[in-house]
């Protein structure tokens, strides 16, 4: 009975990170895309903000459950990292939004880009499984 309340405290845990861990990239798809559409002038500037400023959110409290989950440091401290720089895109994107810098924006669509592949690196060597 210990053995399977131990498995199950195990898989809820993993099972937490995994739904987090999809929360995140979808939140990074949003931002993708409303930053695709403001570039393109088809999102007001203000809406763009107001999204990404409320995905920004949404990542912290990823980052918090991830670092409260009860997983192997080193996975944990991979996915952790990477939800940080998924944050830290969003907030470079969020300032280049305030201040209408279209420049600045289109570079944290490339920092979007890369901590979006190393988050999906992360998850997958923290979800992979093991021999």
């Amino acid at each position: 009975m210990l053995l399977l309340l131990a498995g199950l405290a195990g898989c809820s845990s993993s099972d937490r990170i995994a739904q987090q861990s999809r929360t995140a990239a979808s939140a990074a798809q949003s931002v993708s895309m409303v930053l695709d559409a403001w570039v393109e002038g088809a999102a007001p500037s203000a809406y763009a903000a107001a999204t990404l400023h409320s995905v920004g959110k949404t990542l912290a409290d990823v980052e918090a459950q991830i670092r409260s989950a009860e997983i192997a440091e080193t996975e944990q401290a991979g996915l952790t990292a990477a939800v940080k720089n998924l944050s830290l895109a969003v907030a470079h994107a969020e300032a280049g939004l305030r201040v209408n810098n279209r420049i600045e924006v289109q570079n944290a669509q490339q920092d979007l880009q890369a901590a979006t592949r190393s988050f999906a690196a992360a998850y997958a060597s923290a979800f992979e499984p093991r021999p």
